[in-house]
């Protein structure tokens, strides 16, 4: 009996050992892994991103995570007070953490490092610490729609930050070690090493002087108008670099509490809207380079036109008369506009449109951005072609409208907009080649005589003399446009104000764009040029463009 009872006892040890070292093994193996191999990540240094003058725009700073085992605290109650005193936080909270079933759990996430070494100080058992990095936007408010933010893992998730994530984050690593029955690392107990591949430093087009330029002359023009919001950029027209891109209301990345969703809007490449007499620079060019009229081409203009169902009239009540092309454009007629349009045709203007990429992305290194939209030719109606040529019935971005005119100053030639300039590598620059210039638009001698009907608008007697700069030649055009109903048909009784131009004039360099949403007056020559005028002043003169007058204070 004794024999038989220990023949079946070995029986059945035997069979639980088969199947615990064969059947089960892996699940035990994976048990016994997880119980002493403790896995460390390493955190890469995200890149940092400098401004064309190499000014820091943002850039991670060293900080310190607090986290505790909490099996392993002593005294839960006195622990959570000593920590909450230096975190200024309500000891009730912290000792809730301290309490959880786990074997890990964060106190606080990414705190100042002299803040942490306070904690550090008292040598409670059972809190740990882990060096992290933190991001941080020195000029604040400034560029923060472009820039965007990163989540507490500092991962991209908003703008350039998150376009160029790849680049930026470089790549995590990994320390593979055993640890004891207290959870601590057994010294010398390494097994893998996966180094982390540190991000890249970034340069930007971008110029932080003018970028706090144009947001604070934004900023201003839209408190002191009552505007909803506002837009404004300004672009090397010959290169496609975007020194500047504001958008107002703002928002500061480095505290992130209460932000508004719609703050975070980079608004000049995510935003379309019906940009008015600004796009009468597209069929005034297409014009002049079909050879339909010349600047001093005498057309008459009725005080009101008909085109089958609709009666277009100029904004401001005018009677029947003559005038020449340039006055058409530089008093912005639509009655005028229309007619040279109508000469112009639907084939020819829509294939101007689609020449300028009116619809389409201007494929700028930023998320988000949006086409616009031209009603494809089938779909247009009979008043389509007048009311296109003054830019009702068809949607831009703010970027696309400066492309355009960025074209017209660089005598034809195709912008593409473009933010990153460079990589930072080993110490050296190297130029990423983005944006440019493309293939030609439209023939050099249509945009010079455009330029120089462009300017008339700017002079006293034009649309826009708020808009001229001291010292410089300036081409531009406005545009008052009623915004249209949102999910109805036809428009409100509110209205977007843009300015757009560049200068200066004679031997263009930049070009600038504003736009304000519901201001009060409603005028793009009163609210919005004068807004252009701060900003490109400061421009030229902070890249010391030569001016184009001979005697200081002639204008």
């Amino acid at each position: 009996m004794v024999a038989l009872i220990l023949t079946v006892g070995l029986a059945a040890v035997g069979g639980k050992l088969v199947i615990l070292q064969s059947l089960q093994a892996e699940k035990y193996l994976k048990l016994a892994s997880e119980q002493r191999e403790l896995f460390i990540n390493i955190t890469p240094r995200r890149g940092t991103i400098f401004d064309r003058e190499g000014e820091v725009m943002a850039i991670s700073e060293d900080v310190t995570t607090v986290y505790a085992t909490p099996y392993q605290v002593r005294q839960r109650a006195r622990t959570a007070k000593k920590i909450a005193q230096v975190l200024g936080e309500d000891p009730d909270d912290v000792e809730k953490k301290l309490a959880e079933h786990s074997g890990f759990v964060y106190i606080a996430r990414k705190i100042d490092n002299n803040i942490a070494n306070r904690i550090k100080k008292m040598d409670l058992p059972g809190i740990g610490f882990v060096e992290e990095s933190k991001r941080s936007y020195p000029l604040g408010e400034a560029a923060a729609q472009v820039l965007g933010v990163v989540d507490i893992e500092n991962d991209g998730q908003a703008g350039l930050e998150l376009y160029y994530e790849d680049i930026l984050g470089g790549k995590p690593g990994e320390v593979l070690l055993e640890r004891d029955a207290a959870g601590n690392p057994i010294p010398g107990s390494e097994k893998r090493r996966i180094q982390a591949v540190e991000g890249v430093d970034l340069e930007l087009a971008m110029d932080k002087d003018i970028q706090i330029c144009a947001e604070n002359a934004l900023s201003s023009a839209v408190e002191r108008t009552g505007a909803k919001a506002g837009t404004a950029l300004v672009m090397d027209c010959n290169t496609g670099d975007i020194l500047a891109m504001a958008s107002d209301p703002g928002f500061d990345p480095n505290d992130r509490e209460d932000i508004e969703p719609a703050s975070m809007r980079s608004r000049a490449i995510t935003d379309v809207y019906e940009p008015g007499s600004s796009l009468k620079i597209i069929p005034a060019v297409a014009a002049l380079e079909q050879n339909i009229v010349n600047p001093d081409s005498s057309i008459y203009v009725p005080s009101q036109l008909q085109v089958t169902d609709k009666v277009f009239k100029d904004a401001e009540p005018k009677p029947s008369r003559y005038m020449t092309f340039s006055r058409i454009i530089s008093e912005s007629s639509n009655v005028g506009t229309i007619e040279v349009g109508l000469q112009l045709g639907r084939e020819r203007l829509n294939r101007y449109f689609a020449r300028f990429g009116l619809g389409h992305k201007t494929g700028v290194d930023f998320p988000g951005e949006v086409g616009g939209l031209v009603p494809r030719l089938s779909e247009w109606t009979g008043t389509s072609v007048a009311a296109m040529s003054i830019g009702q019935g068809i949607s831009t971005t703010a970027l696309q409208l400066a492309s355009v005119a960025g074209t017209i100053a660089n005598g034809g030639r195709r912008v593409y907009p473009h933010f990153l300039k460079a990589k930072v590598v080993g110490g050296g620059v190297v130029d990423m080649g983005l944006g440019g210039l493309g293939e030609e638009v439209v023939s050099r001698d249509a945009c010079k005589k455009l330029t120089g009907i462009m300017e008339q608008v700017v002079a006293p007697g034009g649309t826009a003399p708020g808009a001229a700069v001291r010292y410089y030649r300036v081409a531009g055009k406005t545009g008052t446009a009623e915004k249209p109903i949102v999910g109805g048909t036809g428009y409100s009784s509110t209205y977007m104000a843009t300015f757009v131009g560049f200068a200066p004039a004679d031997s263009p360099r930049l070009v600038a764009l504003v736009v304000l949403d519901e201001p009060t007056p409603i005028w793009g020559g009163v609210v919005s040029a004068p807004v252009f005028s701060e900003i490109m002043g400061f421009s030229l003169q902070h890249l010391k463009v030569p001016p184009s007058w001979g005697n200081p204070g002639e204008q």
